[in-house]
């Protein structure tokens, strides 16, 4: 029986060069798959993806971040700028672009908005919301601009800012926070609830913004400390017990000083009442060596639009002089540019008075009337031109000045206070001078 030997098998030799491709092109899958999915969740890029771009720009605008003129269908610097002020507001990441996670969160403070002025919730702030809001503000007897900003989304129960924090205490601290934050005219009567809601916050962010304290609002020690500091002059003026507790008695006491000043008698200690008792609404309304300037301009009639008389009344002060360390006519002794400012627009009916150029800023942004964009910012007479670099502190926003006229020619020609120490007429260019930062319109004007 013959036998035969079982067949010797050799292993193959791997290929090596067939399994570095293979490896290759599993690496190059896994990269694009990385990359589209880096794509898919940084979402899309404002320059070139399908976003509504009118309709971003429509809800900024409701919203008081980008005036209603900056609704133009380009996603240029003013409408980033709008958006960073919304997504820090909404503590979204502060990138400019207006990716999902913006524009959902941007629709729904939209959609909470026409749900309190009863129209249709469909996200977009069109001519109806802007109707709807004025109906709403008209019934609730506020500004009647259209314009969701702090004071409407207050009244709204509404978060404007959810980033920062909540009140604490109980129920009795919160009303008492209330009555003085009501007393000095940052909250209606009615919103004395003992709730510390949107409406008590803003208030508390409006007051902190006012005393420069950390704007947070959050009523902290600093801040109840500040705004009780506040009452108690309110209440020395008014001979009345200086408790700290804008009360009953301190309604009637400030409505007696009211009557015998020839005031609005209201009993809320706004900022004419404080004025008339020489007292700094803003913190730095007490300049070195503190008090106040004293005076009173001399003011031909106005008359004619809202513009027209910021302008009349810059006009007559012209060639008015400061005296002592800075004293004015137009606030305290201090850097005075702004109070002058503040001082043209408050002639026309203004409601708005500060020592600081930057809040000119804050007003703007929360009225709709700010552009940042000079090169296409169509200056109109009776807005103001900042300088600076930005509105954070006195160092970033130097000067203030009231804008008689557009050139046509890249300049305009401003009335400013405290100008070589008196009120003058000068020329500015709006880019390429001495650095201009933003300009501002009065609301209604």
């Amino acid at each position: 029986m013959s036998s035969h030997a079982s067949p010797t098998l050799t292993a193959r030799p791997p290929d090596r060069r067939s399994a570095a491709a293979t490896g290759r092109r599993l690496l190059a899958s896994l990269l694009t798959l990385a990359a589209a999915l880096a794509a898919l969740l940084a979402g899309p890029v404002p320059a070139a993806h399908a976003l509504d771009v009118s309709l971003l720009q429509r809800g900024l605008s409701g919203l008081s971040y980008l005036p209603r003129s900056g609704v133009d269908g380009s996603y240029g610097p003013q409408t980033r700028d709008s958006v960073r002020h919304f997504q820090q507001d909404n503590a979204l990441d502060v990138d400019g672009d207006a990716g999902p996670l913006t524009m959902a969160a941007l629709v729904a403070k939209v959609k909470r908005v026409q749900s309190a002025a009863g129209t249709p919730q469909d996200g977009d702030y069109g001519n109806n919301t802007l109707d709807a809001v004025r109906n709403y503000q008209r019934s609730h007897h506020l500004d009647v601009d259209g314009i969701a900003g702090p004071q409407t989304m207050g009244e709204m129960n509404i978060d404007r800012i959810v980033s920062s924090g909540s009140g604490s205490g109980s129920d009795s601290e919160v009303k008492l926070l209330q009555r003085n934050l009501a007393g000095l005219g940052y909250l209606p009567l009615t919103g004395v609830d003992g709730a510390y809601g949107p409406r008590t916050k803003n208030a508390v962010l409006s007051f902190q913004s006012d005393n420069d304290l950390e704007v947070d609002g959050i009523a902290g020690p600093q801040t109840k400390g500040a705004l009780t500091a506040k009452v108690k002059q309110v209440q020395a003026a008014a001979s009345t017990p200086a408790d700290g507790d804008y009360g009953n008695n301190t309604l009637d006491a400030v409505r007696n000083y009211q009557r015998s000043h020839n005031l609005e008698v209201d009993g809320i200690a706004g900022p004419r009442t404080m004025e008339a008792m020489g007292i700094a609404r803003e913190i730095g309304g007490s300049g070195p060596g503190g008090g106040a300037s004293g005076g009173s301009p001399t003011v031909p009639p106005l008359s004619g639009s809202v513009r027209d008389k910021i302008i009349q009344a810059a006009r007559s002060q012209i060639g008015v002089e400061e005296w002592g360390d800075n004293c004015n006519p137009y606030g305290r002794c201090e850097a005075w540019c702004a109070h002058f400012a503040s001082w043209a627009w408050e002639q026309a009916g203004i409601n708005f008075h500060s020592s600081f150029s930057g809040d000119f800023y804050y007003y703007g942004r929360d009225h709709g009337t700010l552009r940042t964009d000079l090169r296409n910012a169509a200056p109109k007479p009776g807005d103001v031109i900042l300088f600076g670099s930005g509105p954070a502190n006195t160092s970033t926003s130097v000067h203030v000045g009231v804008i008689e006229k557009d050139n046509g020619d890249g300049t305009v020609t401003t009335i400013e206070g405290n100008h070589n120490d008196r009120v003058e007429r000068v020329t500015r260019r709006l880019v390429g001078g001495w650095p201009a930062y933003a300009i501002v319109s009065p609301s209604g004007g």
